[in-house]
């Protein structure tokens, strides 16, 4: 018989998604420049709520004052290139154009002590335009955030793995979305439930080994696949982005 070793959630540094209702959210017309304001709450704080993973479930904390390092880096990073610029997306598509960047200074976090986002977006865009009227016809109805956390020491988890406590993240991105697999889980994990459905009854695969396999394979990606993959990012955004320019114009092309 297979015992589960729940240490494996543990791994550091690990990529995580964690999405959370609209507790505040609004969108303005007192953009500068014409510009559109978003603010919302991206993520909360000193509040447990339920993750499910490849193991099964654990209660997750992310602790007040979680966010203050990451978002003091902010400008130090976004100032090393789009890899590390921290953005805001629509249901963390990071290979659209983001909403709004911290490097171009119409993105700002910060944490009092939840972390809150505000957004100047431009509403000649499209996707700014959907995304809005998303919101407040009740279509998205979630924020979320992209993150890890790089400290082992500020990763904390009791005997058995069922608690964790996070003291520090490193985030990486936040998102407007539709919904996650439930109010804290990653497009990840709800693909891997709609695939495990499909299963016939009595199938001699066994849910729990099938998740295993999943993040162990997950795992073995190779560093260099993540430099690729913000390289096509990159190019991809620039490529959006002339695209953008030469429609504003010449208007006809819309």
């Amino acid at each position: 018989m297979h015992i589960t070793d729940l240490s494996e959630r543990a791994t550091p540094g690990t990529r995580a998604v964690r999405s959370f209702e609209f507790t505040e959210c609004e969108f303005r017309d007192d953009g500068p420049n014409g510009w559109v304001t978003f603010e919302g709450v991206a993520s909360v704080v000193d509040t447990p709520y339920t993750v499910r993973d490849h193991l099964g479930e654990f209660t997750e904390t992310i602790k007040a004052g979680a966010f203050d390092k990451t978002l003091a880096e902010l400008s130090k990073r976004a100032a090393k290139g789009p890899s590390h610029d921290v953005a805001l997306f629509v249901n963390h598509d990071t290979r659209a154009l983001p909403l709004a960047t911290v490097s171009a200074g119409n993105l700002t976090l910060s944490a009092s002590p939840h972390l809150n986002v505000r957004a100047f977006m431009n509403p000649a865009r499209p996707s700014v335009q959907e995304v809005r009227h998303a919101v407040s016809d009740g279509q998205a109805r979630q924020m979320s955030i992209g993150f890890s956390v790089p400290n082992p020491k500020a990763d904390q988890w009791n005997d058995d793995y069922t608690e964790r406590n996070i003291s520090e993240v490193k985030l990486y991105e936040s998102s407007i979305v539709w919904r996650g697999a439930s109010p804290t889980t990653s497009g990840a994990v709800r693909s891997l439930d709609e695939l495990l459905a499909m299963f016939p009854e009595g199938s001699e695969y066994d849910e729990n080994e099938v998740r295993r396999a999943l993040a162990h394979l997950e795992a073995l990606l190779p560093a260099q696949v993540e430099a690729v993959a913000d390289a096509i990012i990159q190019r991809d955004r620039e490529d959006r982005e002339r695209l953008e320019r030469k429609i504003a114009l010449r208007p006809g092309w819309a």
